[in-house]
């Protein structure tokens, strides 16, 4: 990677990389020391979200999940069918403050099913 490259090349960049919904780790050491190099580590979440949009386009979903505790594998498929997409990598938060449901979130959609959400809807109904 030479030169000042935008976040979405080398967001393509990566996603072209990417067998299977994964990353390789060589990509990804190639990205950050493209970025230190550059000095545009501050981008870096600006980078990774690219990273994302673009592997959407491939049809590969990067999936937050934040729950209150660890998914089991049942609510793991359960999430991967949901989302309907050909390959989809979930990234699981473990959120205390959840106290319970999931709160999920791709490149283009988000889902709030927590029960803090939950109660606000309700709270906010009878106002």
């Amino acid at each position: 990677m030479q030169g000042k490259l935008s976040r979405r090349k080398i967001a393509q960049y990566v996603a072209e990389h990417v067998p299977s919904g994964r990353v390789p780790e060589q990509v990804m050491n190639e990205v950050a020391a493209y970025l230190v190099e550059t000095r545009r580590v501050r981008e870096a979440a600006l980078v990774v979200r690219a990273i994302e949009d673009a592997l959407f386009e491939r049809g590969i979903a990067v999936v937050t999940v934040t729950s209150a505790r660890p998914l089991d594998d049942e609510l793991r498929q359960a999430v991967t069918a949901q989302v309907g997409m050909r390959d989809v990598y979930l990234r699981e938060l473990v959120d205390p403050t959840v106290l319970g449901g999931i709160r999920l979130q791709t490149a283009d959609a988000s889902y709030d099913g927590t029960l803090a959400h939950k109660l606000n809807g309700l709270a906010a109904a009878k106002l």
